[in-house]
């Protein structure tokens, strides 16, 4: 996978995003510009490209000086978190994800996902960017921060997921979601999937936030903030 330091500044905490499917640095680089300067008290790593699901050593090595790591996955980034080798994990918090992607009951229908990747074409893209969005408002937020990817390599990063989707299942990690935040407008990963999915799990849902958070979140503070509520 591919990162990008937003912030590194010698922090004692790190808060580590991992993107959705599809995307790039962009939209960390815009909520970290949501952020009040005196918000900004720990580093932040923004995870993207899942391609491989492995972390370069240099910043693998270069978590474990944190003393403490908070996890914000939005989308199959929730799924990537646990398939990562990572360092001990402080909290974490999913967001419109599960860790059964693709999944009748718990994740995105298995014949949605088929037909996502089967078709995927650069008109195709527009629609699926509509249905993520929801509302023109949120479309024109998203558009403002889309990632420079070609539909080519969006759709290899889509195949290579439905390989280890299917291998790895939803096999656990060392750690747990503590907190998953549920978009109720959500047409990717429904709200009744995703409320299935985090049974057990403390839940906040956002009923008119649709699968892109963005508009409802301006930063990645307001997503952590979910945790105390």
């Amino acid at each position: 996978m591919k990162t990008a330091w937003l912030r590194k500044e010698g922090a004692e905490e790190l808060l580590l995003f991992f993107n959705g499917w599809g995307m790039d640095e962009g939209i960390g680089t815009h909520l970290l510009g949501q952020t009040l300067s005196e918000e900004l008290t720990r580093d932040v790593l923004v995870c993207h490209d899942y391609r491989s699901l492995e972390l370069e050593k240099v910043v693998q090595d270069e978590l474990y000086q944190y003393k403490q790591i908070t996890i914000v996955a939005w989308s199959f980034g929730v799924w990537v978190a646990q398939h990562t080798e990572l360092p001990p994990i402080t909290r974490a918090i999913a967001l419109n994800g599960t860790l059964y992607p693709v999944n009748a009951e718990k994740g995105i229908r298995p014949d949605l996902f088929e037909a996502t990747l089967a078709t995927f074409s650069e008109e195709n893209r527009q629609r699926f960017n509509r249905r993520m969005c929801g509302s023109t408002e949120a479309l024109s937020l998203f558009s403002a921060m889309a990632p420079d990817r070609a539909v080519e390599d969006q759709k290899e990063e889509l195949a290579f997921l439905k390989e280890h989707f299917q291998v790895s299942g939803a096999t656990k990690a060392a750690w747990n979601y503590d907190h998953a935040i549920i978009g109720g407008k959500d047409l990717v990963f429904s709200a009744q999937q995703q409320y299935n999915a985090w049974a057990g799990t403390s839940r906040t849902v956002i009923s008119d936030m649709p699968h892109f958070p963005f508009l409802h979140f301006r930063n990645l503070q307001e997503v952590v903030a979910c945790i105390s509520t």
